[in-house]
């Protein structure tokens, strides 16, 4: 995950809302995918493309005078700074409170290999982001973020290898108060960890069919009193290209996924019909979508099943313009100790548009549905609860060198539920720059 200006809302009921998501939206990996990323641009904190980003190494403000970058190497530095109002920066239903802040964002990269081709690479990214509020420094929040990426192409065979790890601190809890004071949050703010790692391998056995297989592993740590979680789990492809445009396979995944008390541990199953369609450079589009099957430990409620996607699409009509779009729907665990878990159903989209050479014209938004369900079967069942949010985000970005940009945005964020207490509203306005070094 990049990092930008868009605080997307995790979930409501006492989940997390993360306060420097990513700005783009690209496309999800997938199992026809033979790359990790859009070339060094995956790197990138900047809100738009720097024409700096093209190569992971050099062209920047000061790495642009030291010329070609001959060894295998590879290092990048870049400095994101924001300055934004928020007239809602609790999230509140009511007494919402405003203030000014400040995100500081530096960034280093360090890799070996073809990090553009990716065919031979490994690469570690440090994203830490430290902001300040000007009234109400008990907001004040330190995050860091780490990616580590790596592959390896030989013969028939494509590995990857990835590893996220994102420690935040005093992060808004989008909940009601009442919520707040049941969890022991009474000031609606709470620590995450979340560690991610994923392996995962590419086998061409024939010209048109290829299996892709991958292991991973989730972890979500919350500070007490709510309730963390682990999932591991497994998958397997076999895919089938009817021709260089059209690949269709299908797929299932086993896992399981561990709770803290008094959440239920679970076992899940999902199978999956995979589609990638890529007719040109313009346009690209995969769709993995199924069911999925879950059983709770000690059998505290029979199956829950529900259909499961995540699709990503990409058009470009132009050089100067970028329309993509991505929707998953999957189940999580509620970190309020209800034993509840949840489907989470988004969507979200970006058009980008380059007006004339530095000048970018960008607008992000989306919509993300929540229905709670209960992991135990009680005679006085819990409240099965439900939230909407959505954003939009229009912004204006000017790339003033090769190596920095300036630009504005306004967001507005706004949630409603099944309980009026979790609505919320709010509107930030604010200005960014990204410097690469």
């Amino acid at each position: 995950m990049l990092a930008g200006s868009v605080p997307i809302v995790l979930p409501l009921r006492a989940q997390v809302v993360e306060t420097a998501p990513n700005t783009t939206v690209l496309p999800t990996p997938t199992p026809a995918e033979t790359t990790s990323g859009e070339g060094a641009l995956i790197f990138s904190p900047a809100a738009v493309p720097l024409p700096a980003d093209l190569t992971a190494t050099g062209n920047g403000l000061i790495t642009g005078q030291f010329g070609p970058n001959p060894g295998p190497f590879q290092y990048a530095i870049h400095l994101t700074l924001r300055g934004a109002y928020d007239d809602n920066i609790g999230l509140t239903h009511m007494n919402a409170l405003h203030d000014w802040f400040v995100e500081i964002q530096p960034s280093l990269l360090l890799g070996v290999g073809n990090l553009e081709k990716q065919d031979q690479f490994l690469a570690a990214i440090y994203l830490p982001s430290f902001y300040r509020y000007d009234e109400h420094s008990e907001f004040d929040s330190d995050q860091h973020v780490v990616h580590v990426l790596g592959g390896v192409t030989t013969g028939n065979w494509t590995l990857r290898m990835s590893q996220d790890v994102a420690i935040r601190n005093n992060v808004v809890l989008a909940a009601s108060s009442g919520e707040r004071s049941s969890l022991g949050t009474t000031n609606g703010r709470t620590d995450i960890d979340t560690y991610n790692t994923r392996l995962s391998a590419n086998y061409n056995m024939t010209p048109a069919d290829f299996l892709f297989t991958e292991l991973k592993m989730n972890r979500t740590h919350y500070a007490a009193p709510l309730i963390s979680s682990e999932l591991y789990a497994a998958d397997l492809y076999l895919n089938h290209g009817f021709s260089q445009q059209f690949v269709l396979g299908f797929g299932v995944e086993g896992g399981f996924n561990q709770v803290d008390f008094p959440t239920p541990d679970q076992t899940l199953v999902q199978t999956n019909v995979h589609l990638n369609y890529t007719p040109g450079r313009q346009f690209s589009l995969d769709i993995i979508a199924g069911e999925e099957f879950r059983d709770f430990e000690n059998i505290a409620r029979e199956t829950y099943s529900t259909p499961v996607f995540v699709i990503s699409a990409v058009y470009s009509p132009c050089e100067s313009a970028k329309i993509a779009l991505t929707a998953n729907r999957e189940i999580y665990n509620s970190a309020a100790a209800t034993a509840q878990d949840y489907v989470d159903t988004s969507v979200n989209a970006l058009i980008r548009e380059r007006i004339c050479k530095p000048l970018y014209l960008t607008l992000i938004g989306g919509y993300e549905h929540v229905e709670y369900f209960n992991a135990i079967d009680l005679p006085m069942p819990l409240p099965t609860l439900r939230d909407d949010y959505f954003y939009v985000q229009p912004a204006v970005d000017v790339v003033l060198t090769r190596f920095w940009l300036f630009g504005g945005y306004y967001l507005r964020r706004q949630n409603s539920g099944s309980v009026s207490t979790v609505g919320f509203q709010g509107n930030e306005f604010g200005v960014r720059t990204t410097i690469k070094f």
